[in-house]
């Protein structure tokens, strides 16, 4: 849900999508509370210019990770002084990386789609004609964020070059992150033998099946596309960025229909649901983009000969109206599913109603079931 709700609040602002205000006004304002752009508590946003605003937003949670793992090393050096024997003391700075690495990881899983999404803005830019009527087009642009800065300047290069570092930093950086510690888990999750690492990494692969333990670098990748990578697409071509995302969706979907990854039935259904109200959500604006493309650009023509729509709101009221549909249909089939799981003859845990992890200690072997009637 939590993805879900990143990408879509980045239609208006990603993708150019245009809404009556009655239906975007309050995920706007929700957005911008939970916005990490901390340098307008210090400074009005006018007496800061991007550049210095991408620094804030970029680099404020790296400074945040890097307390939160030097905190969990100096916990473990500062017991490792009393420790007799002591350990080598870089195992214990390992172990103490580890320690606090499931919050740097949720973290990191909050911050990268909303700060790449503010590094890739560096490229946004609002073009404006200033040629005059009946003589060839002349367009100058500027960066929305910015209007002070014009795009293609020295000063909009300054700002591009400072994010192309960032790129490598948070989008790319993430995402090997991430992978990279996957697929140092590879081996201990199939052979059933938790580890240190595992156990710290669980935040990436507990949700998923075995199987699929690498699904959480997909679905990061997924989100950086939606919110960061296609704003690489040029302003000129918005409608471009819809398609992309429209078919990446539609791909997604699938596989998550195929694949089924997560362990609880549940989580695949809502998954899939979230991933086909997205789909939806991209062909409203689809839809939306080219009622108002043609009511602008043609004048006299009459969207409702191509769409069948008359008038906008009425338009976005029917999206809305199939988005609750799809929701019903996925509620009840949510709740049939999880009525047949829970007829199905299977031993589950007391304390989270699943099945429990049978997982085997190193050097062991085999697994032991006790069963025992007491009233016998």
């Amino acid at each position: 849900l939590f993805g879900f709700y990143q990408i879509s609040t980045v239609l208006s602002s990603t993708y150019s999508a245009r809404l009556p205000d009655k239906y975007t006004s309050w995920t706007d304002n929700l957005a911008n509370a939970i916005s990490i752009d901390w340098s307008g508590f210090f400074l009005p946003e006018q007496c800061l210019g991007y550049g210095m605003r991408l620094l804030a937003v970029a680099l404020s949670p790296v400074a945040l990770i890097a307390l939160l793992m030097g905190t969990g090393i100096a916990l473990r050096l500062y017991y490792w002084r009393t420790a007799s024997p002591r350990p080598k003391l870089w195992a214990e700075a390992a172990l103490g990386l580890l320690d606090l690495t499931p919050a740097g990881l949720v973290l990191i899983f909050c911050f990268v789609p909303s700060i790449s999404a503010s590094i890739f803005r560096s490229w946004s830019c609002q073009a404006y004609t200033i040629s005059p009527p009946n003589e060839p087009l002349q367009q100058v642009s500027y960066m929305r964020l910015d209007a002070s800065v014009e795009c293609g300047s020295d000063d909009h290069e300054s700002i591009t070059d400072v994010a192309v570092g960032f790129i490598v930093l948070w989008p790319v950086g993430s995402l090997v992150l991430f992978t990279s510690l996957l697929a140092a888990c590879y081996k201990p999750l199939q052979a059933k033998t938790p580890t240190a690492l595992t156990r710290a990494t669980a935040f990436l692969h507990r949700e998923y099946e075995t199987t699929y333990f690498w699904w959480e670098a997909v679905e990061l990748t997924r989100k950086l596309v939606l919110t960061g990578f296609v704003l690489l697409i040029p302003e000129e071509r918005a409608f471009l960025r819809l398609v992309v995302a429209t078919l990446v969706c539609s791909c997604y979907a699938v596989a998550l229909a195929a694949v089924r990854p997560y362990k609880r039935v549940g989580d695949d259904v809502l998954a899939v649901a979230t991933s086909l109200v997205l789909l939806l959500f991209f062909l409203g604006a689809n839809w939306t983009t080219i009622f108002l493309g043609i009511e602008e650009r043609y004048q006299g023509a009459d969207p409702a000969d191509v769409l069948g729509f008359s008038s906008l709101t009425g338009l976005v009221n029917s999206m809305i109206a199939l988005v609750g549909a799809v929701l019903i249909f996925f509620l009840i089939g949510a709740i049939f599913a999880a009525r047949r799981v829970a007829k199905l003859p299977t031993f589950r845990l007391v304390s989270t109603k699943q099945l429990p992890e049978l997982t085997l200690a190193h050097g062991l072997k085999w697994h032991l079931f006790n069963s025992h009637i007491w009233s016998t």
